[in-house]
């Protein structure tokens, strides 16, 4: 009986991802994000704004913190409840696509963002550049257009 209960006991504890999620209420918006703790191991880039989680608000901070750090999904809602802000950050910086509306719900920016800065618009990523994808594509067209229609 002593072995079955401690089994259970065991297997009620879940694993712990290191990734939290907090939410604030404020006036005018809501704010639904994820934060980590960093303890050590991370660089920190004098030119790049850190965005981080303490005293119940999000601040943000040109190479540095004193928090935890902004990591993964973010979410800002309006008071009607749509959406104001939407992205994503990676150890406090800004990353992949972020998008913004207006209050009546109308999109009104999409932006990306890579690493803590802003991608130039009509920027061409290195992969984009290489041709190995439109290599393939290409081939593909080749190999449809050679079959004879029935």
């Amino acid at each position: 009986m002593l072995l079955f209960f401690a089994g259970a006991v065991y297997a009620q504890k879940l694993p712990d991802s290191g990734v939290n999620k907090i939410r604030i209420n404020e006036s005018d918006k809501t704010i639904v994000a994820g934060i980590t703790r960093f303890d050590g191991g991370l660089r920190l880039k004098p030119d790049r704004f850190y965005y981080w989680y303490s005293s119940n608000a999000i601040h943000s901070t040109q190479g540095g913190f004193s928090g935890q750090l902004l990591n993964g999904q973010y979410s800002e809602y309006y008071l009607n409840k749509n959406l104001k802000e939407q992205g994503a950050f990676k150890k406090g910086l800004k990353s992949g696509v972020w998008e913004s509306w207006n209050e009546d719900g109308t999109l009104s920016r999409i932006s990306a963002w890579e690493k803590g800065r802003k991608v130039p618009e009509g920027a061409v990523s290195l992969w984009k550049k290489l041709n190995i994808f439109k290599w393939k594509s290409r081939r593909h067209q080749a190999d449809t257009l050679k079959k004879p229609n029935r």
